[in-house]
């Protein structure tokens, strides 16, 4: 049998060992997206339409491909009325599936408001994987069509700024409730300057 103040230091040293035990993350952690950032590392920018998605292997990994139909073009290289891939990591093959947070999200038939750059075999991805989609969501028939920021890109942390610069605009504030032709238009004027550099 233990003495009694044995049993008392196991007691209430319980709680602090398990911050010792390692726990599973809930979520990913990643550094805010800019707006300027956004547009000058993407080629295109659109608002898009989920269809069909297929995942492969590829050198261990698991990557999905989502073929997307573009409903308005906003800049960049793809037009009203085209279509491209887009691929993102993670995804279901088989019986074996893999999850990476913070990473862009695709069911068919949703309409996002994608910032892309080229990919490999003629694929786009998502610049700044999650960061860079944004959900077009009509919550009244009677309301337009807006933007929200995507649900999983996890938990943001403001990037570092030098004390005597201004704030950058973090492309989620930016976005985040307009409507779809506001988005556009601002997107659309931003973008030469934003290439220009």
């Amino acid at each position: 049998m233990m003495p009694r103040a044995a049993v008392l230091l196991i007691a209430l040293g319980a709680p602090g060992l398990s911050s010792l035990v390692p726990a599973d993350a809930a979520a990913s952690v990643s550094i805010a997206a800019t707006f300027d950032g956004l547009l000058h590392d993407s080629t295109t920018a659109a608002v898009v339409t989920a269809a069909e998605s297929r995942a492969v292997w590829e050198d261990g990994r698991i990557y999905t491909y989502t073929h997307v139909h573009v409903s308005r073009a906003v800049a960049g290289e793809l037009t009203t009325g085209g279509e491209a891939w887009v691929r993102t990591m993670g995804g279901v093959v088989g019986k074996v599936g893999q999850i990476v947070e913070g990473e862009a999200a695709f069911a068919p038939g949703d309409s996002s408001l994608l910032f892309l750059r080229p990919g490999p075999i003629g694929a786009y991805v998502v610049t700044d994987r999650g960061q860079g989609q944004y959900p077009v969501v009509v919550d009244d028939p009677k309301q337009v069509a807006h933007i929200v920021k995507s649900h999983s890109v996890g938990m943001l942390v403001a990037p570092r700024v030098v004390a005597t610069a201004a704030a950058p605009r973090l492309a989620a504030e930016v976005l985040h409730g307009r409507p779809v032709d506001d988005v556009a238009q601002e997107i659309a004027a931003a973008w030469v300057s934003a290439h220009a550099r």
